[in-house]
């Protein structure tokens, strides 16, 4: 029995040792962390629940990417999303995400890489999207963090997704090597904005204008578009935006206008034409299904195309005295419509059925918006 007993144990430490190779293997994409606020959740999305909080350097093991977001699992075997902006891809060769916009007049998103599938949405000319998988001639891509379908790769322009940062002190040295000792490359400036390639002891590795080499960790910061974590304060037992709440976004960002008018929507009837049941009741022009979907989880605008591109990320701050404050946000330029052109946004407020929702009746026409392009 004892005999029997030695060559079982040796077998089971033999498996669980392989399933560890298996979730941690060679096929595995390594990422390193780069942001000290960074947080492994449940879901993929900004209000999950938090599984693990990571900080800067701490590895994670990338199985697929959901939207801008990674599947990971992490060195103590938690499971869970990570947000891309706070992930650098160890090995280059294996980014998995890439930037894209349409390079021709319009495109149809389909369910399936198949010309004959079905049409799910449309995007114009210049529509900012991200591919998270290809087949054959045809790009699976979401628009934001939302998977909408498949389109051809040829009809797109497309770089290669690194998370970016910012230079936070007057003249920072890019060295050779990640230690002090680094023979100097080039100098970067205070706001520089540079891509992020790696992290290892203390230093980041970095790309600015073709040209790469390591910078200390303290003399940059993560820049995020999408990632981003609206601070909040308590007014009267009520949760509210903090002031500057958006200071930091605002920064990076480029203001569109200072007189924009706002309007909003829901999937009445009333504000969409159909009722609930009907095939494309819900779907955005460009393919987002926003069917029991509420405001602050769709958190997106119809726009004129022509003046912001679908899939662009937009700040949009009202007048400190407009009870509609509470609706400033970021949001994700996912529709148009008939009646929004030239200087005017149409904010999804929710679907409650065929009823349109009183917060749509209330909101009227809102006008002197500042409106930000978050580049």
């Amino acid at each position: 029995m004892k005999s029997k007993l030695k060559s079982i144990i040796p077998l089971i430490f033999l498996i669980v040792f392989s399933m560890t190779l298996v979730a941690h293997g060679e096929g595995t994409i390594v990422g390193v962390v780069i942001d000290d606020d960074t947080t492994v959740g449940l879901k993929a999305n900004m209000k999950s629940q938090v599984v693990e909080k990571l900080k800067t350097g701490d590895k994670v093991y990338i199985e697929k990417a959901e939207g801008k977001w990674y599947k990971v699992s992490t060195d103590r075997d938690r499971v869970g999303f990570v947000h891309s902006e706070n992930v650098s891809i160890v090995n280059e060769d294996e980014v998995l995400l890439e930037d894209a916009i349409i390079n021709t007049g319009s495109v149809f998103v389909l369910e399936e890489p198949d010309i004959n599938a079905n049409m799910i949405g449309r995007l114009g000319f210049s529509s900012k999207i991200i591919v998270l998988n290809k087949k054959g001639d045809w790009a699976y891509v979401s628009l934001g963090d939302e998977p909408i379908g498949w389109i051809k790769y040829d009809d797109l322009i497309t770089t290669s997704y690194y998370p970016h940062g910012k230079i936070t002190e007057e003249q920072v040295q890019v060295l050779d090597t990640n230690s002090s000792d680094g023979q100097v490359l080039l100098s970067v400036s205070k706001g520089d904005r540079v891509k992020i390639k790696d992290y290892k002891e203390n230093y980041f590795k970095i790309e600015i204008d073709k040209e790469e080499g390591w910078v200390s960790k303290e003399s940059i910061k993560s820049v995020h578009k999408d990632y981003i974590k609206e601070s909040l304060v308590v007014t009267n037992g009520e949760k509210v935006k903090a002031k500057d709440a958006f200071k930091e976004i605002i920064e990076n960002s480029r203001l569109l206008g200072e007189n924009y008018t706002a309007t909003a929507y829901d999937l009445s009837i009333k504000s969409c034409g159909k009722a609930v049941g009907y095939k494309y009741r819900g779907m955005t022009r460009s393919g987002i299904n926003l069917n029991g979907k509420q405001w602050a989880d769709a958190m997106v605008v119809a726009v004129d195309s022509r003046q912001i591109p679908l899939g662009s990320k937009v700040l949009v701050i009202f007048n400190e005295s407009d009870w509609r404050k509470k609706y400033d946000g970021v949001y994700l330029a996912g529709d148009t419509g008939g009646g929004v052109k030239g200087n005017t946004i149409d904010i999804y407020l929710g679907d409650i059925g065929n009823k349109q929702m009183k917060e749509v009746r209330d909101f009227g026409r809102a006008y002197k918006v500042k409106v930000y392009m978050i580049d």
